[in-house]
């Protein structure tokens, strides 16, 4: 996060074409926000309208901690020294936070990546391959944010950070001196304009199933804020070309190469046609090799320690998107065996156990799928999953995570996963009606237990030599977010505290 720093104020009416101006008009502002509590004096309060409540109900507050003025919707009554009317403050406060840090965008080259799965992985193979080539980049992730070698976790609550913290961190990435930044994206993000005054050089797009519809309220919907990524392409100021990166693999491929202004490197597995093509060579427990093939006819073999198929998707997703920035990719088979998997993304968990354990993030249908059938391709005698499903996310998904869960794990044990303001018990029930209804019976082959560290030591004890057990849904997150609280929660820790116990027999 770059501190604040006094910017004119004009400067700053001229990013969002207000509707009217009232008052005096301060000659500087030292900072954008639209949360009253991290008011500081000198900064300008955007009011935005939430789900929820709505921002202009905290403008005395605001002001109270020292706003120099506000942001409101056109026809909202307020009293303050400076008030500054636009049609969409949501939009004036992604305007407003890019122009406050001069587009620092504008000085890197930005590489965004969306889809439904495989995003975080992406963006880290993006990160490491522009390391490899020696080229300065900051990354931003829902586990993690790097400057080079720097990695940290993310300070951020959402996956893409709202406008002005994003703004803030480019530039710092800016004034660290990197070259490049790859931003990890979501539908969220794009619908809600936090990337809004961001100018991406490269947008990527990994897969598309049904996901937040709850939000979205239709897969058209959820599918069309993913493509205004792709769309953004069409403008800007900056020099170099500009390309999207598709997966022609998947079935939304042609509506991305539709909306994408710009031109398309396409790229899958086993297909000639695709500009990067990958040739499956081997998938184990320790990883995979594989062949890419480059659209100017280079070849390479690629040894990774990221086992599935699925991460050879998100190898190709890289590849794609370093030849995009133009990037010559001689290191790529010396730089990959060195390159590790994200934390919480199939990691493993050893403590002297006879049989497997991996933790990891999948938390949709599809990738619970993925890991599921690469797990199951690595030969263990028998599987156990414990799994559950957020709260506030599309319901649609419980019956289909159980269905796949039941489908392809000998033994599930359903539990809480973050269930935020819902009721755990609720959304448990629907998952196990599933199940029965799918033919599995309860306490043979299913046990529903809320209590996660429970469930995790239930499917510990259930295992014997040579199975395996996967706890699936948060991966590398830290809290359970239950009601107001948040509750600290680390399935990797759990995992090895119980194995240390003794509590599975093993």
């Amino acid at each position: 996060m770059v501190e604040g720093f006094p910017v004119e104020t004009a400067r700053l009416l001229k990013a969002v074409r207000p509707r009217a101006v009232r008052g005096a008009v301060p000659p500087v502002v030292t900072g954008i926000t639209f949360d009253s509590r991290r008011v500081n004096p000198g900064d300008l309060f955007v009011a935005v309208p939430g789900f929820k409540t709505d921002g202009a109900r905290f403008i005395p507050e605001a002001l109270a901690r020292g706003a120099v003025g506000v942001v409101v919707r056109t026809g909202v009554p307020v009293q303050a020294p400076f008030v500054v009317e636009v049609d969409d403050p949501r939009a004036a406060l992604a305007d407003l936070s890019a122009a406050f840090y001069a587009h620092p965008s504008c000085s890197l080259r930005v590489v965004g990546v969306t889809g439904t799965d495989g995003k975080t992985t992406t963006c880290h193979l993006i990160g490491r391959l522009l390391r490899a080539a020696g080229c300065r980049v900051a990354v931003l992730t829902t586990v993690y944010v790097a400057l080079d070698d720097d990695v940290r976790p993310t300070p951020f609550g959402h996956t893409t950070p709202e406008a002005p913290e994003l703004q803030a961190w480019l530039a710092g990435a800016v004034r660290a001196g990197a070259a490049y930044a790859v931003i990890e994206v979501s539908s969220h993000a794009l619908a809600l304009d936090r990337v809004r005054g961001v100018e991406f050089d490269v947008a990527v797009f990994t897969n598309l199933t049904p996901e937040h519809l709850d939000f979205h309220g239709t897969f058209e919907a959820y599918r069309a804020a993913k493509g205004r990524l792709f769309e953004g392409l069409g403008s800007g100021t900056k020099p170099f070309p500009k390309f999207g990166v598709v997966n022609a693999d998947d079935p939304n491929a042609g509506y991305f190469r539709r909306v994408c202004p710009v031109p398309v490197i396409d790229y899958g597995l086993d297909r000639p046609g695709a500009a990067v093509s990958g040739r499956l060579l081997g998938l184990g427990p320790g990883g995979s090799r594989f062949e890419v093939r480059l659209p100017d006819g280079r070849r390479y073999e690629v040894a990774t320690r990221l086992p599935g198929r699925f991460n050879v998707y998100n190898w190709l997703a890289a590849v794609g998107a370093v030849y995009a920035l133009g990037l010559n990719l001689e290191f790529l088979p010396d730089a990959a065996p060195g390159i590790g998997p994200v934390t919480g993304r199939l990691t493993e968990v050893e403590a002297g156990q006879p049989f497997r354990v991996v933790v990891d993030f999948a938390h949709t249908p599809a990738a619970l799928e993925a890991v599921l059938e690469t797990l199951r391709g690595q030969g263990p005698r028998r599987v156990a999953v414990v799994v559950g499903h957020a709260g506030g996310r599309d319901p649609n998904n419980r019956p289909r995570l159980a269905e796949v869960a039941g489908r392809l794990a000998d033994f599930v044990v359903i539990t809480m996963d973050d269930p935020y303001d819902e009721d755990p018990a609720a959304i448990a029930a629907a998952m196990a009606s599933a199940l029965e209804a799918a033919g599995r019976r309860r306490d043979r082959d299913f046990q529903v237990v809320l209590d996660r560290r429970e469930a995790i030591r239930r499917a510990l004890a259930w295992a014997g030599p040579g199975d395996l057990v996967l706890v699936a849904g948060r991966g590398h997150e830290q809290f359970i977010p239950v009601g107001g609280r948040r509750l600290p929660f680390d399935d990797a820790a759990v995992v090895r505290e119980l194995l240390a116990a003794g509590q599975s027999p093993g």
